[in-house]
């Protein structure tokens, strides 16, 4: 029996959060095609005719997770106002959403902590992520118009490339959020809110990066 594309894309949508949340609950690693098949209630023929392998599926999983996530997030602050605030203040917010993100969507950063070490294992060189970078370009757009931001009000230091300040800034608090919501920090106890601890990181991150340098005046 034929299926019309709105019956395709729903079965589509279907698939991708069956095996989120499978890939959550289990990792990615021990979850089959064939489980998620039967979880979503189709052949797994029908399945691969979707997604031609695991790899491909996981990849489309963490480019639907997120692009749901940034346009929610576009939806609060658009593009278009991130330069209507200083830049230390967009930075401020962009280590609050990840806080944010511990708090409300901690199967996304499990999630997205697995995605990195699967993909980086697979070994395969031809992967397309395209589409899975297409996604972050909400994103990365908004971090490099804070740091141009920051160019000329001078309110966060710039002394350093732009790559460099990212990554000891947001994206290591986007890891550290990551692993608390794994679990994956020292005597840590189940069901226990670190939220307090993160807010110090976050306190440390704003501390280094509007420390005094040759920019900032």
């Amino acid at each position: 029996m034929k299926i019309n594309q709105k019956e395709k894309d729903m079965r589509r949508e279907k698939i991708l959060d069956v095996a989120f949340r499978l890939f959550v609950d289990k990792k990615i690693e021990s979850v089959s095609m064939e489980e998620i098949a039967k979880e979503v209630g189709i052949g797994r023929a029908t399945l691969f005719r979707y997604f031609p392998g695991k790899l491909e599926l996981v990849i489309a999983v963490n480019t639907k997770k997120w692009k749901d996530y940034f346009d929610e997030l576009d939806s609060k602050r658009p593009i278009t106002s991130v330069g209507n605030i200083p830049a230390i203040g967009r930075l401020v917010f962009t280590l609050d959403s990840y806080i944010d993100m511990y708090q409300n969507n901690k199967d996304l950063l499990r999630y997205n902590d697995n995605f990195n070490h699967y993909v980086s294992h697979s070994g395969r060189k031809d992967l397309q992520m395209d589409e899975f970078n297409a996604a972050l370009y909400s994103v990365n757009t908004r971090l490099h118009m804070m740091y141009e931001k920051a160019k000329e009000d001078k309110t966060f230091r710039t002394d350093i490339p732009e790559e460099e300040f990212m990554r000891v800034t947001v994206h290591t608090m986007m890891t550290a959020c990551a692993y608390y919501a794994g679990g994956f920090i020292w005597g840590s106890k189940e069901e226990t809110d670190y939220t307090p601890e993160l807010i110090k990181l976050k306190e440390m991150i704003v501390a280094y990066a509007t420390s005094k340098n040759d920019t900032i005046k």
